[in-house]
This record gives structure tokens, C-alpha cells and sequence, in this order.
């Protein structure tokens, strides 16, 4: 499905990755959609939330991340998102 057509609404929540990647959080701040991404520090057990703004251009919806466009989709048949950098995530 064309990233164009996703709704921002419905990927509002929780989203676990399938390869132990780190959890994301979506949610929506007045007019901005924000992209959390919770990163567990091993020795310390705790969490470290890196939070982007979900944009929008031609291509379909992004965050920065690292520096680089990183390409966020949906297949709203199977509930996936997938964020090009991390991967597959299926709702928590």
C-alpha cells in the first residue's frame, strides 16, 4: 500500500519489532504525529526514548533518524509497519 494513504490515526500505539529491534511508540501531539523509539540500556534497564516528528513529502511518510531519511510504511492488511531502518513491527 502507498505510504500516501495511510492514516497517521491508525498507527497510533504501541509497535514491537519481530527481531528484538527497539520498541517504537506513535502518537499524535496537537498537529504532529511523533515517533518514539524506546531503547533499553542492557546494564542499567533503562529506557531511553528517542523521539522524532513523523513528515511528510512526495515520497511518502519519514523520520530522521541517525541523520537520514528513513522511510515509515504500512500494510494495513496484515497491521505491519514498517520502518525502513528497523525493520517489521506488529502491534503490542
Amino acid at each position: 500500500m502507498k505510504a500516501k494513504n495511510i492514516n497517521l490515526d491508525s498507527l497510533i500505539g504501541n509497535w514491537k519489532n519481530i527481531n528484538l529491534n527497539p520498541t517504537v511508540i506513535i502518537y499524535r501531539n496537537r498537529d504532529s504525529y511523533l515517533l518514539s523509539i524506546i531503547h533499553m540500556n542492557e546494564t542499567s534497564k533503562q529506557a531511553n526514548p528517542a523521539t522524532y516528528e513523523i513528515q511528510e513529502d512526495e515520497n511518502g511518510f519519514f523520520i530522521s533518524y541517525n541523520l537520514k531519511r528513513t522511510a515509515i510504511s504500512y500494510d494495513t492488511k496484515l497491521d505491519i509497519l514498517t520502518i525502513s531502518a528497523l525493520g517489521d513491527y506488529m502491534r503490542n
